[in-house]
């Protein structure tokens, strides 16, 4: 068994053989953004305001992509009212991460250093999936990825209608569409794990299973 990393243009090189896959994102931070935010930090007098200046940038930049979706909710008892709607996810930010990077800005670089090293060994998959020819279904990703991207552009992405089925195709488009109409990801920083694994198909669908379970994936859980 064989362990390789491909980048989202790099695709068609991955193995034609069977094994199971996962999708990273990419965090990353521009100088010129790093730049304009330590800008406004060192030219706001007011200590509040350079917290919401820092809170800002993290949460457009690196929290938003990992924000997640509302979860419906039902609660009842017996002779009690039934609830029921959407919760959203509140991102939570440590304090003191935001004083400490007001008070010394710079340290952003760093950070943007640290974070294209760490991905993806330190962070969670986005995407778990098993194939019969890991090279397919990876460029299927791509081409539903790309035609998306196309058409948000031309302005004419319709959401993807409500369905249950769990089918291969199905969590494939619900992919597609999550990365580029949900959650806005760059294809340039998608990146995939590959694992060659010559087994039956039910060894590789039990070890998706499992790995969906352990890590929970941001989009397309099973």
């Amino acid at each position: 068994m064989s362990t390789q990393l491909f980048r989202f243009s790099e695709i068609a090189g991955a193995p034609d053989s069977p094994g199971v896959y996962a999708w990273y994102y990419r965090l990353e931070l521009t100088d010129k953004d790093i730049a304009d935010c330590i800008e406004s930090v060192e030219l706001e007098p007011s200590e509040e305001a350079r917290y919401e200046i820092i809170r800002s940038f993290l949460d457009v930049h690196l929290f938003r992509y990992y924000k997640e979706v509302p979860y419906f909710v039902s609660l009842s008892g017996k002779l009690k009212p039934k609830y029921q709607g959407l919760l959203a996810h509140h991102v939570e930010m440590s304090l003191s991460l935001i004083k400490r990077l007001a008070e010394t800005p710079s340290n952003l670089y760093e950070i943007k250093r640290t974070l294209r090293l760490a991905i993806p060994q330190f962070s969670s998959p986005i995407y778990i999936g098993v194939a019969t020819s890991l090279r397919v279904r990876l460029k299927q990703h791509v081409h539903l990825i790309n035609s998306l991207q196309h058409l948000q552009a031309a302005g004419a992405l319709t959401v993807m209608p409500e369905t249950d089925s769990d089918s291969e195709a199905d969590r494939d488009h619900k992919f597609a569409y999550e990365v580029s109409l949900i959650r806005g990801f760059r294809p340039s920083c998608l990146i995939v794990n590959t694992l060659e694994l010559p087994v039956n198909d039910s060894i590789r669908y039990d070890l998706e299973n499992i790995l969906n379970r352990i890590n929970y994936p941001l989009c397309g859980r099973n």
